[in-house]
């Protein structure tokens, strides 16, 4: 497998976005109950069309070769090399349309070695994607421990395992898979790996070496593969973000989206950018037409809420329509996008803590510590932060957002 497929994005959450580039085969939602205070979800009226002809949801058609390959795989379910090739097919999709089922598809794609207690080493890297895109992140590092027990020199197994534990806050444990990976892979790949992790865990100055490392390596690869390029410029522009710099964090993103017009991740974080800037008209016109991806869609409704645009009403009613679909199927997916949505649309900044926190139970980002900080500024409530100021004391986290909610050490 070359480098250049190993690298791809969370496109979702990873709504999230958040504050760490991310790697191939990472979407965000919970399997195992979180540590954090317990929420009930808000109940939400569920949309039924009156009209039988209403267009409820555009399905893009499936490639004649995935439709071939699946009629194979019936007719030998043994074929796990077919089964995994299908499950990641799904995997991209769930990623690319920030929806959750396609996961489920993915599992019922392997089921006959899901369950195994040693699965084929490809269906382990596969059902160690899963786990780690619903955060069970215990299951997932288990079974990518046992996979590079296996093949210690399975770059893509490394690299999850260095976003498992980045998002855990296991800094060494994440900072030693990319130093597995330095033999295995493009430079730039492992630069991009080690600077995740140095943005938000290091001596003062950190986060100005990381992007200097990064730079450098950006400027010492010129022929990388436009993936891996990308990956590096969101990973750079992120950094840039933490040191208020928001000017060189546009121009990185402006070349991801420019790369690849379809990286929700990349849409977002510009978006995210363009608001914090004041430009909410122009962060809504941005993501105009892709609102089937949660990420987006959350992101439209705070920009149109915030530039009072005249479509804030219709978003508004199509996230509180999302989430209210989440709820009935029982999906917990994006409490970050829900905290952000309760906090900057609907005001409700009790609420809106509560969800962040029980975020942050089950993974520990930027975007989420951001999020805590807000919510808790927003409520008057200190002690809220807590746990996200306890998080910036340990790993000396430089960051001018947190800064400004926090108050500046």
């Amino acid at each position: 497998m070359s480098p250049s497929s190993w690298v791809g994005r969370r496109r979702a959450a990873l709504l999230v976005l958040g504050a760490l580039g991310v790697l191939g085969g990472i979407i965000s939602l919970v399997l195992n109950p979180p540590r954090g205070p317990a929420v009930t979800p808000r109940t939400y009226r569920s949309y039924t069309p009156a009209d039988p002809r209403a267009v409820v949801a555009e399905v893009t058609p499936r490639d004649p070769r995935e439709v071939a390959m699946r009629r194979e795989l019936r007719a030998a379910p043994g074929r796990v090399d077919l089964a995994v090739k299908l499950a990641r097919i799904d995997i991209q999709r769930s990623r690319t349309l920030s929806d959750p089922r396609y996961l489920g598809h993915a599992q019922a794609t392997l089921g006959r070695w899901y369950t195994l207690a040693s699965p084929p080493p490809d269906v382990l890297l596969m059902r160690a994607t899963i786990r780690q895109s619903l955060h069970d992140f215990i299951g997932a590092k288990a079974d990518l421990d046992a996979l590079i027990a296996e093949r210690p020199r399975d770059g893509q197994a490394q690299l999850t395992r260095a976003v498992v534990l980045t998002v855990t806050a296991d800094y060494a444990g994440a900072r030693q898979s990319c130093a597995a990976i330095e033999a295995l892979v493009d430079p730039l790949i492992t630069a991009t790996c080690y600077a995740q992790i140095d943005g938000v865990d290091g001596p003062p100055g950190h986060v100005v070496a990381a992007i200097e490392r990064l730079s450098k390596a950006l400027e010492s690869t010129p022929n990388a593969p436009e993936s891996i390029v990308s990956w590096s410029l969101t990973a750079r522009a992120e950094l840039s973000i933490m040191r208020g710099d928001y000017g060189a964090a546009t121009a990185d993103l402006q070349r991801v989206v420019a790369i690849d017009p379809d990286d929700a991740y990349g849409r977002a974080a510009l978006a995210d950018v363009l608001m914090w800037t004041g430009h909410p008209a122009d962060a809504s016109a941005l993501l105009a037409g892709r609102e089937a991806i949660d990420n987006l869609l959350v992101r439209r409704a705070i920009a149109e809420h915030q530039a009072n645009g005249p479509e804030a009403e219709k978003w508004k009613r199509a996230m509180r329509d999302r989430m209210a679909a989440a709820a009935e199927r029982g999906d917990r997916i994006h409490m970050r996008e829900e905290a952000r949505f309760t906090l900057e649309v609907e005001g409700d900044a009790a609420r809106a803590l509560t969800i962040a926190l029980e975020d942050w139970g089950v993974q520990k980002e930027l975007a989420d510590a951001r999020l805590v900080a807000a919510a808790a500024a927003a409520k008057g409530d200190l002690a809220g932060a807590d746990p996200v100021r306890s998080w910036v004391k340990a790993h000396g986290v430089e960051d001018v957002q947190l800064d400004k909610f926090l108050g500046a050490p």
